[in-house]
């Protein structure tokens, strides 16, 4: 079995030039867990206790405002959920739901932080891979912003 998510992990684009040893280390470090369609994984404002690597399946991220879940990304194999929150000791910025059948893989936040501070390509890949993610969520939210304001022009004019 962990040959197979050995393989699994060197085959997601995050951890391209991983060997088979480098993924048994991340795999040894965390535990691989199964989760049916439809469960709740954490919920905004939670605090951070772990951190989550999607090898199959789909979740999805949102937050709830106004009594609406307003979707923010789904995630899908190679995507790391929770790592922000778990280095900065912070609660949970939005909630995860299971949205098909998965398969991730889960370090608590000590396993993790070991994990950095271990593996400086790791530590990279991670990093790096966190920030793209926050520049497309702010690229997003002023486009929604400015979507926004566009719509409230033309429904002033048009009144």
């Amino acid at each position: 079995m962990n040959e197979e998510y050995a393989s699994l992990v060197t085959s997601l684009p995050l951890f391209k030039g991983y060997t088979s040893d480098g993924a048994k280390r991340l795999l040894s470090a965390g535990q691989i867990k199964q989760i049916p369609a439809g469960t709740l994984l954490f919920k905004e404002g939670d605090p951070a206790e772990y951190v989550l690597l999607v090898l199959k399946g789909k979740l999805q991220v949102y937050v709830v405002r106004h009594g609406r879940d307003l979707i923010l990304t789904d995630a899908g194999p190679s995507t790391i959920l929770g790592e922000l929150a778990v280095l900065c000791g912070m609660p949970r910025s939005a909630s995860v739901r299971v949205m098909e059948d998965s398969t991730v893989l889960q370090w608590d936040d000590e396993d993790f932080r070991g994990l950095l501070t271990k593996d400086v390509f790791l530590s990279q890949r991670i990093f790096r891979e966190s920030l793209r993610t926050l520049i497309e969520k702010e690229r997003s939210l002023i486009e929604s912003l400015t979507d926004d304001d566009e719509e409230l022009k033309q429904s002033e004019q048009t009144a």
